[in-house]
């Protein structure tokens, strides 16, 4: 009720009051005190009444609210409830759901992945096979035969006249000295008999004896080869490795690393070739030698870090997150022209830090002193990471390579799995995995050539492999590596 209201009434009330008190004294002739006080009492009257009603009213609008308000939270809980019931349903159909829709897939998957690993073991098993039947042929006889002193074929006194088992002519006495995998069966197995029976006096020693074993072959060679000495200096191999860098005639090769069992690429390796005049293509294993000796090292590796950090700005811009395994020399860090050109040079591309890893094998590894060591340590604090290649001695300290960065760590698959021995110490190579886990070391296998090798290694519980089953090294286009000359080292200080 609004003030207006209020006062109008109360003023009413007044009136009453004035008027019944008027009546009183002119009408009846009461006192006027008297009159006055019986008006005044019953002004109080009125008012008492209307106070009372209006709180009743008041009350009354109050309830009506509190009703309203009680029957909308009684919906409201309604529809919470409800809210609830549905919210119950899609927790219990959805996952129903999804496992009736998911199921189906898994299934497909697990087939699938029985028919992959029933190709794999028939793919090894014909591997296998091959093998055993290569081992079970006959070798030809080989050109370079030695010869008897009238110039007869050793193995044609299988043939004379007198060959008291003709049915073997034409067939070698001895096993051909170049069959390599073969060398034991084609000596015992493969041989006639009869290749054996000739006269004493005519018959013609073993082509083996007096011969030595060549230890990185295990071929026998003749004793009267002049003895192994180590490789002297090639000058032309110099002019043409300095030739080629001269001339740019420089290639990157990537050759990608691979996640098992899924065989998706997920670093790539980086490989230097050069080329002579004629175009051909020249490996490491043939240059590299000439290279140390001439100190063609560090600009080789200077090419090789520009040229990856090209490929790996091609790859951001791709949006591909592969990093590069760049191989450098442990002689590029302590080159005096090189290094300081080349921690510049990375300083510079910082960002690329996890993108690019150093790779150096093992053998630089273990000769490295106090200035690589030093020089390792700063491009490790600009965030570089670094990778162990070519490792046959596993009982080196991998807890110290791992405190100065070194992530990665390359075994050759045929180690990992046993076919080939190595110097393991108290750690076998198949525990090897675990134990460069345990110092934040990745395991990559690398020279993977069959599928029986993928086989062994999932058994392994490799996770990264490297390898011609999986992809050659592959030259990177031109137009990739077209832009900005590399930088050129430092010169040194005159004085």
């Amino acid at each position: 009720m609004g003030r207006g209201t209020t006062i109008f009434i109360v003023t009413c009330m007044g009136i009453i009051a004035l008027s019944v008190a008027a009546v009183l004294v002119y009408r009846f002739g009461r006192p006027a005190g008297e009159a006055l006080s019986l008006s005044l009492a019953m002004m109080c009257t009125m008012i008492m009444v209307h106070v009372l009603l209006s709180r009743s009213r008041d009350r009354g609008a109050v309830s009506e609210a509190v009703d309203r308000l009680e029957d909308r939270l009684a919906e409201i809980d309604g529809d919470v409830a409800n809210l609830e019931g549905r919210l119950s349903g899609v927790e219990h159909t959805i996952p129903r759901r999804t496992r009736e829709e998911i199921d189906p897939l898994f299934a497909e998957v697990e087939v699938l992945g029985t028919l992959v690993k029933q190709m794999a073991e028939a793919m090894s098993d014909m591997e296998g096979r091959f093998e055993e039947q290569r081992a079970l042929a006959a070798p030809p006889p080989p050109p370079e035969l030695a010869y008897r002193g009238g110039g007869e074929p050793a193995y044609a006194a299988a043939a004379r006249p007198h060959d008291p088992a003709p049915a073997y002519r034409g067939q070698p006495v001895y096993a051909p000295i170049h069959d390599v995998g073969h060398r034991e069966s084609a000596r015992h197995a493969e041989t006639p008999p009869a290749a054996y029976l000739h006269d004493p006096a005519t018959a013609q020693p073993p082509l083996t004896a007096g011969r030595r074993d060549r230890p990185e072959l295990g071929d026998p060679i003749l004793e009267d080869l002049p003895p192994f000495e180590a490789p002297k200096a090639d000058p032309a191999m110099r002019e043409l490795i300095r030739g080629a860098l001269n001339a740019n005639r420089v290639d990157l090769y990537l050759q990608p690393i691979v996640t098992l069992p899924q065989r998706r690429v997920k670093y790539y390796e980086a490989l230097t070739r050069l080329r002579d005049a004629n175009g051909q293509t020249l490996e490491p294993r043939v240059f590299m030698a000439e290279a140390i000796r001439s100190g063609l090292v560090p600009r080789i590796d200077n090419l090789l870090l520009f040229r990856s950090v090209q490929v790996i700005r091609k790859l951001a811009n791709r949006n591909r997150d592969a990093a590069l395994f760049c191989n450098v020399s442990s002689l590029s860090l302590v080159d005096e022209t090189f290094f300081p050109g080349f921690l510049e040079f990375v300083r510079a591309n910082r960002n690329f830090g996890d993108l690019l890893i150093f790779e150096f094998t093992q053998a630089d590894v273990a000769q490295m002193g106090v200035m690589e060591m030093e020089s390792l340590g700063a491009l490790a604090e600009i965030g570089f990471r670094f990778s162990i290649d070519q490792i046959v001695d596993l009982k080196m300290d991998f807890k110290a390579l791992a405190d100065r960065g070194f992530r990665f760590a390359k075994l050759n698959a045929d180690y990992l799995i046993g076919r080939k021995g190595t110097d393991h110490g108290h750690i076998h190579p198949a525990d090897f995995g675990d134990l460069l886990n345990r110092y934040g070391m990745e395991l990559v296998a690398d020279h993977v050539e069959t599928e029986s090798q993928v086989l062994e290694l999932l058994d392994f519980d490799v996770k990264l492999a490297q390898g011609f089953l999986f992809s050659p090294p592959r030259p990177v286009r031109a137009e990739i590596l077209q832009g900005a000359p590399a930088p050129a080292p430092r010169k040194r200080a005159a004085g």
